[in-house]
């Protein structure tokens, strides 16, 4: 049975943003992966940073980021997606990704985060459970602390997912809502705007 996760990932992708049409009318494949923020060859010229002690920053003597996915046209993508599997909460690994997403330098319409948490026993409860959102939650304010003027929430859609999967396949879920700015246990719903 499909993960309802995938499955809201899949259809907002689909419906919204035509994800499966990935060619332009010229015929050109429109999804980039590893897509970096600079690149001197193609004059590409966003985000540039900088690791200061392990902590990326934004930084014009920095160099590029690198996007895991792009969709789009390639020098101006609307589309930047960033995924990670991790055993455990890889705190900086999302802080960085969530910079990128987040940095109006950058020049995507949707900014698209996805974090699965890999758990060899069970799902955390209790403290863990409540030192986990804490990290989420902790880890975008970190992020926008760090681009300080440079953030593009509020000109651009995010859309911010982490799940927790154990070994027998339970799964627990947060999103990011926007108009709270923090993160929320479950997954939101969607709700189709077109006319019929």
């Amino acid at each position: 049975m499909k993960d309802i996760y995938i499955i809201f990932f899949s259809h907002m992708l689909q419906k919204k943003y035509n994800f499966f049409n990935l060619t332009s009318e010229k015929g050109i494949i429109e999804l980039h992966p590893e897509w970096p923020t600079y690149k001197k060859q193609t004059k590409l010229e966003y985000g540039l940073y900088k690791n200061v002690n392990g902590l990326y920053k934004p930084n014009k003597n920095g160099s590029k980021g690198l996007i895991d996915f792009t969709i789009g046209k390639y020098d101006k993508p609307d589309i930047g997606i960033e995924f990670s599997l991790k055993y455990g909460w890889a705190n900086e690994e999302v802080v960085f990704d969530f910079l990128k997403l987040l940095d109006k330098k950058n020049p995507f319409k949707v900014g698209i985060s996805l974090n699965i948490i890999f758990r060899e026993k069970s799902l955390v409860k209790g403290g863990f459970l409540i030192d986990l959102e804490n990290h989420i939650n902790e880890a975008y304010c970190e992020a926008i602390r760090r681009l300080n003027s440079y953030i593009c929430e509020d000109s651009r859609e995010l859309y911010f997912f982490v799940t927790e999967i154990d070994n027998k396949n339970n799964r627990r879920h947060w999103y990011f809502e926007k108009l709270n700015k923090k993160f929320i246990e479950g997954l939101p719903i969607i709700v189709n705007k077109t006319k019929n």
